[in-house]
């Protein structure tokens, strides 16, 4: 591999290219806070600092939702709302892979449906038309459609800077005076499902070092972590009913030579190719697949799983 000033050499994207770190926003938004960085690598700080991939899709100024005195009418929310005036597929500057662009259109006609249940509640003569509801099942929607699984729109989402789609319905809301919760609640999701995958990142990386890979694209899926060396994929999940049927069904097709674990809260390993299931909360897991009145078919695939008990999750790999 040829090196150049824009080859990393450290950390995560070691010999990858700079455009490849630029689309993990937030790993460059740690990286600016390291004095070691901006000492050692002044060129690629440089770089990180001055990109703003945000330019390539917004054409209008933020719009100060805590101050609507200058919008005057519906309309001049339309025209001025940054998220309703977003850059065309055709005249967006910036390089998008073709799964890029397939996501940015997906982006774009959900911003459109949502103008439109605006203007629907207009000609219904609503009391507040921006109060509207947030689209639902978006993911598996995304998924059917585009035919990817979701983490590729979350990807894309992270490494442009885009908005997810309940921030864009609360800003809606907000516009009409209204409270919605269903961002607070994306948000709390979200920072649980982040809190959880450091964990586990932890405990592995401590135990493995740099044979552990994060975020990893494997055979069109992201899995959380991979073990190379092993063959082993990890993907988290913050319980038994946070699995989606498509998605483990695709994680499933795509293994191959690979081994799946899935690492359940904090206490909790499935090893699907053993058919075992390690956790330091036996009890817990075995009334769960045995009591649950309405079992999804993730826990109707483990229920016959032998579950075994460990005093702490790195007691489990130590041994593999």
């Amino acid at each position: 591999m040829e090196l150049t000033e824009r080859t990393v050499t450290f950390g995560k994207y070691r010999n990858r290219t700079l455009d490849c770190l630029l689309k993990d926003r937030q790993y460059c938004e740690w990286l600016l806070t390291q004095d070691w960085f901006q000492k050692q690598y002044e060129y690629l700080y440089n770089r990180i600092k001055e990109y703003n991939p945000l330019k390539y899709f917004i054409t209008k100024d933020k719009l100060n939702l805590n101050n609507m005195d200058n919008i005057m009418s519906i309309e001049d929310f339309f025209n001025n709302y940054e998220y309703f005036n977003l850059t065309s597929l055709e005249e967006c500057k910036m390089p998008l892979q073709e799964y890029e662009k397939d996501c940015y259109c997906f982006y774009l006609k959900t911003i459109e449906e949502l103008m439109n249940r605006i203007k629907k509640n207009i000609q219904n003569n609503e009391i507040n038309v921006f109060d509207i509801k947030a689209p639902v099942s978006l993911m598996k929607k995304f998924e059917e459609e585009c035919k990817m699984p979701r983490e590729y729109f979350k990807d894309f989402l992270a490494s442009t800077g885009l908005k997810n789609i309940p921030y864009i319905v609360e800003d809606i809301k907000k516009a009409g005076l209204l409270e919605y919760k269903g961002a607070r609640s994306f948000i709390i999701a979200k920072d649980n499902s982040l809190k959880q995958e450091k964990y586990w990142e932890n405990i592995l990386k401590n135990l493995f070092n740099e044979d552990i890979g994060s975020q990893y694209k494997f055979c069109n899926c992201i899995f959380d972590f991979i073990h190379i060396n092993k063959k082993i994929l990890f993907e988290c999940k913050l319980n038994l009913k946070s699995f989606n049927k498509e998605q483990h069904k695709k994680y499933r097709n795509t293994l191959g030579s690979f081994s799946l674990i899935y690492l359940i809260s904090k206490d909790c390993i499935i090893v699907l190719k053993d058919k075992k299931i390690y956790t330091t909360e036996p009890n817990l897991y075995k009334e769960t697949l045995l009591f649950e009145k309405k079992p999804n078919d993730f826990e109707l695939e483990i229920k016959d799983y032998e579950i075994i008990k460990i005093e702490n999750v790195e007691e489990y790999f130590q041994k593999i």
